[in-house]
C-alpha cells in the first residue's frame, strides 16, 4: 500500500513538473491528477489532501509529501507505518550483512571444522557403522578400529575438512541473516531461532547430500573387493559414471528434511532452554547446557537419518535405490521402531557436540 501511494505522488510530481505523462504524450498536471483519483481513494486518499499535494509539489514543497496524509484511515495508517519501520529494517540489515559476510563465512567454517576433527567424524564414523550393520555403538568402534588401527576413526579427514568448511560457512551466514531478520520483523527470540535453523539446515543440505553419498561408500565399502583403497574422488568417478550426476545427489529428500529438522529443532530447544528456562542466567555452563538439551531434541528425527544413510548405501553398492517411504516401511517391518532409531546413541552425542559449535558459540559471540 505504501509502495502504491508512492508510486501515485511520484508519478504526478514527474508529470506536472515536465507538462507530459508517463508514456510520453503531452498532457497537463490536472489530468494526471485526476487519473490518479481511483487509486487514492481505494488508500482512503480525499481529493483535498491530492489538490493540497499538488500544490506543494508544484510550489517545489516537496518536503514530508512521503508520510501518510492525515485523512488516512487509522488501519491504513497502521499498515503503512509498520511497513515503513520494517523496510527501514530491512535497508540496515542488508547493509550489516554485506559488511559481515566475510567474517560469518570464516567463523562457520573454523567452527565446522574444529567440530568435526575434534570429534565429529569418529561420531559419524561410529554411527554410520551402526546404522547399516547390527553393531551397538561399543561394536561399531572396535570394528572401525580393528579395520585399520585408531585413526581409521576419522578417516576421511580432507574431504570432510572441505565438506565441513561449506557447511559451516552456509550455514552460519544463512542462520544469521535469517534470525536477524525474523527479530526485525517483530518474532520474538524463539521463533527467530527456529527459522533460523530451517534456513541453515537447508542450505547445508546442498552440499551435505553428495558429501553424505561419499562418505556412506567409504564406510560401508572398506571390505569390499575392488573398493578397498577407495578415496572421495574414486567413489564420484564411479557414480556419475553409473548413474550421473544426479546419482550424487540421491537422498537428497531425506536430506534436506533431516537437516532442516536437524538445525531448527537444535536452535529452537536451545533457545527455549536459555531463555524459557532462564539456563543463560549460569553463564559458559548454562550456555553448554542449553546446547546439550538442543542437541538432545533433535534426535526425534533419526529414523529420517536411517532411511538416508540405507538409501545412499545401495547407491554405494550399485544397487537400485528405492522410494524414502519404501526405506522407513522395509526397516519398520525388519526391524521394528527400534530399528528406524538405530544409531541414536552416537548421533546423539554428535548432535550435542555440533550444537555446542555451531550455535552456542555464536550465540555467545552474538553473531
Amino acid at each position: 500500500m505504501k509502495y502504491l501511494y508512492l508510486l501515485t505522488l511520484l508519478t504526478t510530481t514527474a508529470t506536472a513538473r515536465r507538462g507530459g505523462s508517463p508514456f510520453g504524450a503531452p498532457t497537463s498536471a490536472t489530468t494526471v491528477f485526476r487519473s490518479t483519483r481511483s487509486t487514492t481513494s481505494a488508500l482512503g486518499i480525499t481529493s483535498g489532501d491530492l489538490t493540497e499535494r499538488r500544490r506543494r509539489i508544484l510550489a517545489g514543497d516537496d518536503a514530508g509529501l512521503l508520510s501518510p496524509p492525515p485523512s488516512l484511515s487509522s488501519s491504513h495508517r497502521r499498515d503503512m507505518g509498520r511497513r515503513e519501520m520494517y523496510s527501514n529494517k530491512d535497508v540496515q540489515l542488508v547493509a550489516v550483512d554485506k559488511a559481515k559476510i566475510a567474517g560469518n563465512l570464516a567463523r562457520g567454517a573454523l567452527l565446522r571444522i574444529a567440530s568435526d576433527i575434534s570429534g565429529g567424524t569418529p561420531l559419524e564414523s561410529i554411527k554410520c557403522r551402526v546404522t547399516v550393520t547390527k553393531f551397538n555403538m561399543v561394536e561399531a568402534y572396535k570394528s572401525i578400529v580393528d579395520d585399520g588401527g585408531f585413526g581409521e576413526l576419522w578417516a576421511g579427514t580432507p574431504s570432510r575438512t572441505v565438506e565441513g568448511a561449506l557447511l559451516g560457512a552456509l550455514f552460519l551466514v544463512g542462520a544469521s541473516g535469517t534470525k536477524k531478520q525474523v527479530l526485525a520483523m517483530g518474532g520474538g527470540p524463539t521463533l527467530a531461532a527456529l527459522c533460523s535453523g530451517i534456513v541453515g539446515g537447508l542450505a547445508q543440505a546442498i552440499v551435505m547430500t553428495p558429501a553424505g553419498m561419499i562418505f556412506t561408500s567409504l564406510n560401508v565399502n572398506k571390505k569390499t573387493p575392488g573398493m578397498e583403497n577407495d578415496n572421495a574422488w574414486t567413489v564420484s568417478k564411479r557414480i556419475i559414471s553409473e548413474k550421473g550426476v544426479k546419482g550424487m545427489f540421491i537422498g537428497g529428500g531425506p536430506m534436506c528434511i533431516r537437516q532442516a529438522s536437524n538445525w531448527a529443532s537444535r536452535s529452537c530447544f536451545t533457545e527455549i532452554a536459555r531463555t524459557q528456562l532462564k539456563m543463560s542466567q549460569f553463564g559458559l555452563l548454562g550456555e553448554i547446557g542449553s546446547g546439550v538439551i538442543g542437541g538432545l531434541g533433535s534426535c526425534w528425527n533419526t529414523p529420517v537419518e536411517t532411511a538416508r544413510v540405507v538409501m545412499q548405501k545401495d547407491v554405494a553398492e550399485g544397487n537400485e535405490p528405492k522410494s524414502f517411504g519404501e526405506y522407513l516401511k522395509d526397516i519398520n517391518e525388519k526391524d521394528g521402531v527400534p530399528g528406524l532409531f538405530r544409531g541414536v546413541t552416537p548421533r546423539g552425542i554428535q548432535a550435542i557436540w555440533q550444537t555446542v559449535f555451531m550455535v552456542v558459540v555464536p550465540n555467545i559471540l552474538g553473531v
